[in-house]
């Protein structure tokens, strides 16, 4: 069963001792088919991701992340765990490494919270610290 949903987002990024933050609320998709939750929203300038869907899987402490658009991505978070793959780009394709240093999931039928703390290193270069945390709240009728 699709929902639409009410997705706040806030996330911060911590480069040569500045902390920078963001704070999104946009309108989405909340589902859940067998024992995994799906949620997916169309990106903003504010992020960085416009004209770009990102949809979040989650199961089981893992939380996995796929961009398509403008810019594309797949990433997975996983405690303890360090996640390799590729960011693609309009002006090329980059390496990322995704280490998970805490992921805590609390949601079910009717939305919940994600709190996601890593780091990304981008081409191998010293990595950067984030995190995410994102509210979910099912508003509306079933889609």
């Amino acid at each position: 069963m699709e929902t639409n949903a009410l997705i706040t987002l806030t996330g911060r990024q911590m480069i040569d001792g500045e902390d920078d933050h963001y704070e999104l609320t946009t309108l989405g998709r909340y589902t859940k088919k067998d024992d995994k939750y799906y949620i997916s929203y169309e990106g903003s300038e504010l992020t960085g991701y416009e004209n770009t869907t990102t949809t979040l899987k989650i199961k089981d402490g893992c939380v996995s992340m796929i961009r398509f658009g403008k810019s594309s991505t797949q990433m997975v978070f996983e405690k303890e765990k360090k996640y390799v793959g590729y960011y693609d780009t309009p002006f090329g394709s980059l390496s990322v490494g995704v280490t998970t240093n805490s992921l805590s999931v609390n949601i079910d039928e009717e939305g919940g919270e994600i709190d996601l703390d890593y780091m990304v290193e981008l081409n191998n270069n010293l990595p950067v610290h984030n995190g995410l945390h994102l509210k979910i709240r099912k508003v509306g009728n079933q889609v």
